[in-house]
């Protein structure tokens, strides 16, 4: 069930519950990522592996975007997912250029900083609503729970899990979402953490059908019911016009030589890789209508 996420409602239908292996889609976006340093892979693939799990959370149209600025206000990290279960991640061109190559010894605590912050942005393209917060936690998983503490009034329980290859590469990666409904008695969240944590459910779960999955989410949650299944994929949303700003930011001088000399300007998405190549005849173009 790689790249799925399982909706269910246990404890009574009280709590919503989603788990997902994501190892695929974060393998993808990961290595289109090119980081080298550990500490900055595994808060890229935090975000990510939170963002896909979020899509489900949304409706038609919606999408949800999150931007975590750690300590070193320069850098950045990106992730954004919608209702279709597209999902992808990138960090700012500062984060990568620092990070690209080096392998430093911080811890993610460390490489967050005590003075970070999540914005989230959600809704449709016209009507969205934005929500900022620090991240007090400085794990990623708790600072998105905290979140939606704060901003949305909602107790939730986030946990990924990322682990590495001999190599540092991603090998395996699975996160769970709880969040309560509304008459959810107190404690009940907490019990699921625990249970979860104690009974390393997850991974037993995500190896499942829906039918043992209800069964097994039963023995340890009672009046639990599997929903649904909804895949999750990595998906760019970069297109050939977004990268005509590009050529408005060369001088004139520099598309005229290129005309002249019938060259090509070639660009490329720095998310998926896809390249853009504008030929002499559009470049004209653009200089006549300068």
């Amino acid at each position: 069930m790689t790249n799925e996420i399982i909706k269910a409602l246990v404890l009574d239908k009280s709590i919503r519950l989603y788990f997902t292996d994501n190892t695929k889609v974060l393998q993808e976006i990961m290595k289109l990522s090119k980081i080298k340093d550990k500490a900055c892979y595994l808060a890229l693939a935090k975000a990510v592996s939170i963002m896909s799990l979020l899509s489900v959370t949304l409706k038609t149209t919606q999408r949800i975007s999150a931007v975590i600025t750690v300590t070193n206000k320069k850098h950045k990290i990106y992730a954004d997912t919608d209702a279709d279960g597209n999902v992808r991640g990138y960090v700012n061109q500062a984060l990568l250029e620092e990070h690209q190559q080096q392998d430093s010894v911080q811890s993610l605590k460390e490489f967050i900083g005590p003075n970070a912050s999540i914005r989230m942005m959600k809704g449709f393209e016209m009507n969205q609503f934005t929500g900022i917060t620090d991240m007090p936690y400085q794990n990623i998983d708790d600072d998105f729970a905290y979140y939606f503490k704060q901003s949305e009034q909602t107790n939730t329980i986030i946990q990924t899990n990322i682990e590495f290859d001999n190599n540092h590469g991603l090998a395996k990666s699975y996160g769970i979402y709880a969040q309560v409904l509304p008459g959810t008695k107190e404690g009940s969240l907490e019990y699921i953490r625990e249970q979860f944590e104690a009974e390393n459910l997850a991974p037993m779960l995500l190896g499942m059908n829906d039918a043992e999955i209800e069964k097994e989410l039963n023995h340890h949650f009672h009046n639990s019911k599997v929903m649904e299944r909804k895949s999750i994929q990595f998906a760019c949303h970069c297109s050939k016009e977004m990268f005509y700003g590009f050529l408005f930011s060369l001088s004139d001088e520099e598309l005229q030589k290129a005309t002249e000399s019938n060259t090509s300007v070639d660009t490329k998405c720095h998310i998926c890789g896809r390249q853009y190549v504008f030929s002499p005849s559009e470049i004209k173009i653009l200089l006549q209508t300068r």
